[in-house]
């Protein structure tokens, strides 16, 4: 039988590998993690650009089309500036509902995701 001395040695050791376990799957946890979130603020950003390009030339091509209809270009370019305020008023409005929450649940769902919780839904609906 062996030693209670060689017994707490080699439970020291197990422990002190089980921590650097744990550390380094905290590390890559959280690098994917930040990759998720860094994948999609870019995606965000891109969209949100390419799509501020779209608003502003559509908003150009409906001017033109107003001012082509009523014969006055002022008519045409101001019934258009209203439109985008009267968007932003809505938008303003209703961003808690719009921008605030949703992007609450998605970073939430990012960062709070358990590292099993595929595994566990495959389980739970073998059990159903």
């Amino acid at each position: 039988m062996e030693s209670p001395r060689i017994l707490i040695q080699e439970l020291a050791a197990s422990v002190k590998r089980y921590i650097e376990y744990q550390k380094t799957y905290v590390k890559l946890d959280l690098t994917e993690k930040l990759t998720i979130l860094l994948t999609a603020l870019i995606l965000g950003s891109v969209i949100f650009i390419i799509s501020m390009m779209a608003v502003v030339f559509a908003g150009l091509a409906l001017s033109s089309a107003i001012s082509y209809w009523t014969g006055s270009p002022f008519i045409g370019y101001t019934s258009v500036s209203l439109l985008f305020v009267l968007f932003c008023v809505v938008l303003y409005t209703k961003r808690y509902t719009l921008i605030v929450e949703p992007l609450a649940k998605t970073i939430a769902g990012i960062l709070l995701n358990t590292p099993n919780s595929e595994d566990d839904d495959t389980a739970s609906q073998e059990n159903i």
